[in-house]
């Protein structure tokens, strides 16, 4: 049986959370409901007992203590490790520059970009829109090719759609990377110190 990949979009974001601070899955369930991320990554409660172990193994989390409040069941807490912080860079750096038309992967590569520099965030989203430019460019130029060479719209409209979503993107790529180079746009630091876990 082929080994399921490590780097899955639960995994980057299980890293993600645990780049923050030290959690409990509690805490993480929590804090992925509170941010919306359990609608992105259509998560269930299995999934962290599913990851979590496999991220042990590869050495990226360790368990930490167990952690009681009131009448609760104890809660054992995970930690990211070095090696952890820095897969999650190197994912998160793949996922921004994924394949064409993947917004799955750039999604969550956007949940969690503040675990790399900002300086670095603003070049894989520019990188990323002068990919998506070409693409427009490309495809643009061929879509009224077949359009002068008498296709109709109702032949095009397959090719034209996504067409329209990733010239929304490439807008959206540009202003953001704007937004991240204004000084009044503040960028969490991940190695700074957190609250304790809930």
């Amino acid at each position: 049986m082929t080994p399921r990949p490590l780097r899955t979009p639960m995994t980057v974001a299980v890293l993600g959370l645990l780049a923050e601070r030290a959690r409990h899955v509690y805490d993480m369930r929590l804090e992925m409901r509170e941010r919306g991320h359990d609608r992105t990554l259509k998560i269930k409660n299995a999934s962290f007992y599913d990851v979590l172990p496999r991220l042990v193994g590869a050495g990226l989390v360790t368990q930490g203590e167990t952690v009681r409040e009131g009448a609760r069941p104890e809660r054992t807490v995970y930690h990211i490790t070095v090696a952890g912080r820095a897969r999650l860079r190197d994912w998160l750096r793949e996922l921004f520059d994924g394949p064409e038309g993947d917004t799955s992967g750039f999604t969550v590569a956007l949940m969690f970009m503040f675990a790399l520099p900002r300086t670095e965030v603003i070049a894989l989203l520019e990188r990323r829109a002068e990919r998506t430019e070409r693409h427009v460019g490309e495809t643009g130029q061929a879509l009224d090719a077949a359009a002068r060479n008498g296709v109709g719209p109702v032949f095009l409209a397959d090719h034209a759609f996504p067409l329209a979503l990733r010239r929304a993107e490439l807008d959206w790529l540009r202003a953001f990377a704007a937004q991240l180079r204004d000084p009044a746009t503040t960028w969490p630091d991940p190695e700074s110190p957190k609250r304790d876990v809930r």
